[in-house]
């Protein structure tokens, strides 16, 4: 009798800016890359922190899958207000979520499947500057932060683009530039993360890339103009 191989299945996207969108597949872990406030409201804490006690906590629980897993992004302010402080993470996060959701802040967590094998998820919220907005650090305080991914983890998440395989090209301008970031690009290429997730460039490559021993996709949910126009992303990571 063949065994069939041990995998987890995962839910990817990022980039919601407030749409909550209908995760259709059962998975065992949904993963979001960042950037979840509505617009409206992104640098008005006390409001950010209400919406994600209600829509955001219900939209969890109600989600096909047994945890969420999540890093902050440049637009959410509420989140980088509360970095590292658990009794602010627990009464706006955890509580209204029953543990369901989990916080990543330059830190490392593991989930185990359902074959029982563990997987290691490492996050990072912490972005290159690129206007006046949450998370936004000079290298020296990037490359310190990366630092922490460990060696060969299953999953990256992060809200920032790596500058590798055209993660953080701007496919909606006419020069195509690419923003994406090579610190964490460096610090890829000394981990060798097996998968990595992105979102922040709206319209960088969507399509699942393989780099050496590496795969990685832009899993953003909004284009430039910030209409849905992407799908979260299903797969079985073994």
């Amino acid at each position: 009798i063949t065994k069939d191989k041990e995998s987890l299945k995962i839910c990817v996207t990022s980039d919601l800016h407030g749409i909550l969108p209908k995760i259709e597949e059962p998975c065992e872990v949904v993963l979001i890359c960042g950037d979840i406030m509505p617009l409206r409201m992104q640098r008005n804490i006390p409001q950010s922190e209400k919406w994600l006690k209600t829509t955001f906590a219900e939209w969890v629980n109600n989600l096909p899958c047994e945890s969420v897993i999540m890093v902050g992004g440049n637009h959410d302010f509420a989140l980088a207000n509360m970095y590292r402080q658990p009794l602010k993470i627990n009464s706006i996060l955890s509580n209204p979520t029953n543990g369901k959701l989990e916080l990543l802040d330059n830190e490392a967590t593991s989930v185990i499947s359902k074959d029982g094998k563990i997987y290691s998820i490492w996050g990072t919220p912490y972005c290159k500057i690129f206007g006046n907005w949450a998370y936004m650090y000079e290298p020296e305080t990037l490359i310190k932060a990366y630092e922490s991914m460990p060696q060969y983890c299953d999953i990256v998440i992060s809200h920032d683009a790596p500058k590798l395989c055209g993660l953080g090209v701007i496919h909606q301008r006419f020069d195509r530039e690419d923003a994406g970031n090579p610190w964490l690009a460096d610090e890829m290429l000394r981990k060798h993360p097996r998968y990595t997730f992105c979102g922040h460039i709206h319209s960088g490559e969507h399509t699942l890339q393989t780099f050496d021993d590496m795969k990685m996709a832009n899993v953003s949910l909004v284009d430039e103009t910030y209409t849905e126009t992407f799908k979260p992303l299903y797969l079985d990571v073994e």
